[in-house]
């Protein structure tokens, strides 16, 4: 095998990491000062396990922002619902009101040109009375 190690791929935590020990008394060389590499190492670890703690707490966040918007689109989407229904039932009402308005104006404009007509023909009549 190469100097190189095989990478594993990195799952994501929920949990977050209790202690990021950085104690080197678990080396097999337990009276030497760690060595650089090894340093380097624990401390790619520790960054690791950091920043999969980090996405793990993302994740979750765009999750919980996920629910809150289907939960907001829902809300919203009644409220639209119940508010259509209620424009159309006034809508009808007042159509129904404008429609009677409508008729009662033209039967009104019919009777006052009716009259109009009537006392026209009345002034005439009386005209032709006076005049013999």
């Amino acid at each position: 095998m190469s100097g190189r190690q095989k990478k594993t791929p990195t799952t994501v935590k929920t949990t977050s990491v209790t202690s990021q020990s950085t104690s080197f008394s678990q080396s097999p060389r337990a009276g030497r000062p760690p060595s650089p590499t090894m340093i380097s190492r624990v401390q790619e670890k520790n960054e690791l396990a950091s920043l999969n703690d980090r996405l793990a707490a993302y994740i979750d966040r765009v999750r919980q922002l996920e629910t809150e918007n289907a939960r907001l689109s829902r809300m919203v989407q009644t409220q639209e619902e119940t508010v259509t229904k209620e424009v159309t039932g006034i809508k009808g009402l007042y159509e129904g009101e404008l429609g009677s308005a409508r008729k009662l104006l033209d039967d009104l404009a019919k009777e006052k040109a009716k009259l109009q007509f009537e006392n026209s023909k009345l002034k005439t009549d009386l005209e032709d009375l006076r005049a013999k």
